[in-house]
């Protein structure tokens, strides 16, 4: 349900990735690819102790705001480096193998939503300027490889976080005062689109615009923020015509 009453006009959208505009099983997703990851480090860190300090430098940086001053992706190498004695060097060794040699491994656990391409197709048709809003804490390279699997056209986007561009994650506010002042947009006049009614609806403490999607909804044990609009995937294309 939605109403236009009292809102600023939009000006940005931003559209979270997984579960809003694709399908992937994240809990067999983020595991086989730490797995992966670990086992090229074999040689010199076991392969649980890296899995378990890369799934906790992670939630890190979903937890940690940080000061702002480094990348994610210096945020987690940090980290590994700090709990592992882990090199740099070897850590971007383990990533360019994965990338080169087993990436599409993790193919079929992402699925296409048809609605959501139609939907991102008629926003580009309008020029609505988008911002691809996905979790910042993957490579580029990953986020790419589910766009690409889930039938999201990556041109369509004039932004994309990755972990190599930013410095916050969501649901912290940073994240999005980072996006919002990259594209020179008022908070106000930015509209957060996601699933997750704690990460993607935390827009809104900087003054954002949400509409939650409940198709396939997220609700997690931390803080549930109101959206200000709501529905399924069909729902979010009779509202986003309207703007």
């Amino acid at each position: 349900m939605f109403s236009r009453d009292a809102k600023e006009k939009v000006e940005v959208i931003l559209f979270d990735l997984d579960g809003t505009l694709l399908r992937v099983q994240m809990d067999q997703f983020i595991p086989r690819y730490v797995e992966r990851l670990a086992a090229f480090c074999a040689p010199l860190v076991k392969p649980r102790r890296f899995s378990r300090a890369m799934i906790e430098a992670i939630r890190s940086l979903i937890s940690e705001e940080g000061n702002g001053l480094c990348s994610n992706e210096e945020r987690l190498f940090a980290v590994l480096k700090e709990q592992l004695g882990v090199a740099e060097t070897l850590l971007i060794e383990s990533l360019e193998h994965y990338a080169a040699h087993h990436l599409d491994e993790l193919q079929h656990l992402v699925h296409p939503i048809p609605l959501a391409q139609r939907i991102l197709k008629d926003c580009h048709c309008r020029d609505i300027p988008m911002v691809l809003a996905t979790n910042p804490v993957f490579p580029r390279f990953m986020i790419e490889a589910r766009m690409e699997w889930g039938g999201v056209d990556r041109s369509f986007f004039r932004h994309i976080t990755t972990y190599e561009n930013s410095r916050y994650c969501k649901p912290q506010a940073g994240y999005f005062r980072e996006i919002a002042a990259l594209l020179n947009v008022p908070p106000q006049r930015c509209l957060m689109v996601g699933n997750d009614s704690s990460h993607d609806l935390a827009a809104a403490a900087v003054g954002m615009q949400t509409f939650l999607v409940d198709t396939w909804l997220v609700e997690r044990d931390d803080k549930r923020w109101p959206s200000h609009y709501r529905g399924d995937h069909r729902v979010l294309q009779q509202f986003l015509e309207q703007l």
